[in-house]
């Protein structure tokens, strides 16, 4: 099976252990990536846009937490396809007519979205025949959009979904490939359950890569998708702060 990787300009090491097992695989070729090159907005626009939206307090804290955080290891997408020999072409313009015809070269017969792209758009969802796939840490029947597992925490679940989507139009409604359930312990917050979730997730992805080359998968659609969730405000941050200290 040809696949193509659409990826940003860094890969942590969540998405590299995503990628180690579809490497390993025999049955698939990796024909080649295309890395997002688009400068992020600077972190003062992204504040000023948050805090219009009555989410300034949240980020405040958000980025006084990222500092004393331990950084994850990363490496440059650049880098890292390199040397694992596979071709890339980076691009400032991913919804061009010229991206696509990049894209449809290598006549991928899927494609692995692993960061970057936004909410991803036509021409690249139909370009390949069995679509674009990409994680989406959440049950999409009760939970789209971000953060991970902070929703889940706030309403007080007792389990979290996670999801490898064949995506389609809209946040989070395409159609599941594999779905993992992930236990909500008592002792749990919003980063040991993320990163537990992602831990437990690395290898949906080459499953999900297994399952749609098999001729009698039929992906079972979503009848009723959840709400779309976004970053909270102050105010939801420190409910849930309260919430789990009397979980504790």
């Amino acid at each position: 099976m040809k696949i193509a990787i659409l990826c940003g300009m860094g890969l942590d090491s969540f998405q590299q252990k995503v990628l180690q097992p579809i490497m390993d695989d025999p049955t698939i070729d990796i024909v080649g990536a295309l890395v997002d090159c688009r400068p992020r907005p600077s972190l003062k626009k992204r504040f000023l846009k948050n805090l219009k939206r009555g989410r300034g307090g949240y980020m405040i804290v958000m980025l006084f937490k990222s500092h004393f955080a331990k950084k994850q290891p990363s490496v440059s997408s650049r880098e890292f396809f390199s040397s694992h020999g596979i071709d890339y072409t980076e691009t400032q313009h991913p919804y061009t007519e010229e991206t696509a015809q990049t894209l449809h070269a290598l006549q991928p017969e899927a494609m692995v979205m692993l960061g970057g792209f936004g909410i991803v758009k036509e021409p690249l969802l139909s370009l390949a025949p069995n679509g674009i796939l990409s994680y989406h840490h959440g049950d999409m029947r009760k939970y789209r959009g971000q953060p991970v597992g902070f929703w889940e925490l706030y309403h007080n679940e007792k389990a979290m979904g996670v999801t490898v989507q064949r995506l389609s139009t809209g946040i989070d409604k395409g159609v599941p490939i594999v779905e993992m359930t992930i236990p909500i312990k008592k002792g749990d917050c919003v980063s040991t359950l993320r990163n537990r979730a992602l831990d437990s997730s690395t290898g949906m992805m080459h499953e999900a890569l297994q399952s749609i080359q098999r001729p009698d998968f039929k992906p079972e659609k979503i009848e009723q998708y959840g709400p779309v969730f976004t970053i909270p405000n102050l105010r939801q941050y420190i409910t849930l702060q309260i919430k789990l200290l009397f979980r504790k």
